[in-house]
């Protein structure tokens, strides 16, 4: 019944992936396996496709064509209740250290500033959430005022939006609560395009004039960095971090850790 990876990765397109991206270009990239029979598979294959890769991409990049690949095959399995080769299980290539960018509230505040300078208000609104909330860009741009419940202080990230999958629940602090409580609603989302009447989807080129202006340097998911940042800073547990992140696994939650620098310092201080 199914012969070839393609075949595999075909099925999980149609019927395990619950939003509308498809990541087409993993599949493209993994149709490099229909050289095999997929029961002809094996580790090595695996490790010679990334070495191949790796001239182009990075290890985090392998590894996220493996996953998808490993996911197809599981669902398949799932689904059918059979059993297939998966060479694709317990192998991860090293990534690079990632050390998370995040602002200070000085560069926060410049960034803030630009926007307004440039009277792209629109942008302005959309950091402030992304800063207030920890939400990703897409989070916020699908964001429908029917999942907004200002009684409840929160919003809802619906599971085809959210990265994990799962229904995420977004706190409102009270300057998200402020902003979204006197923003003007002139659609069926939260960010709407006056001159369009379409809802925006990227903020992109107007973001990076504002941060040019601003002399901040950054991007749009370092505002999720520093939303984590400063709630850790302030005491926050880590668990209940990872909660409001929505991240699957405290170990993504755990590149934060070391932000918490305060009871390092007390620490070490204990001996002269």
């Amino acid at each position: 019944m199914f012969y070839k990876l393609s075949e595999v990765i075909s099925y999980y397109q149609d019927y395990g992936l619950t939003g509308k991206h498809r990541y087409q270009y993993r599949a493209d990239s993994l149709g490099y396996f229909d050289a095999f029979h997929l029961k002809e598979l094996r580790k090595i294959h695996v490790k010679q496709y990334a070495k191949s890769r790796r001239v182009h991409v990075s290890n985090a990049t392998i590894n996220r064509e493996l996953s998808f690949a490993r996911a197809a095959i599981n669902c398949v399995m799932s689904d059918y209740e059979i059993t297939l080769n998966n060479p694709f299980e317990k192998v991860k290539f090293t990534e690079s250290d990632h050390i998370p960018n995040y602002l200070s509230r000085s560069e926060y505040e410049r960034l803030l500033s630009a926007t307004l300078i440039t009277g792209h208000h629109e942008l302005h609104d959309f950091i402030v959430l992304l800063t207030m909330t920890g939400c990703r860009p897409i989070e916020l741009l699908t964001l429908e005022w029917s999942n907004v419940h200002l009684e409840k202080r929160q919003f809802i990230v619906r599971n085809h939006y959210s990265k994990s999958k799962k229904t995420l629940y977004k706190y409102l602090n009270d300057t998200a609560y402020a902003l979204l409580e006197s923003k003007q609603r002139q659609g069926d989302f939260v960010f709407m395009n006056s001159k369009t009447g379409k809802p925006y989807t990227t903020f992109t080129k107007s973001f990076a004039r504002c941060k040019k202006r601003a002399n901040v340097n950054c991007t749009m998911y370092d505002l999720r960095h520093t939303y984590a940042s400063w709630l850790i800073q302030k005491g926050v547990g880590i668990y209940t971090i990872k909660d409001l992140l929505g991240h699957g696994d405290i170990e993504s939650t755990m590149r934060y850790a070391h932000l918490d620098y305060a009871q390092y310092i007390d620490a070490v201080s204990l001996i002269e």
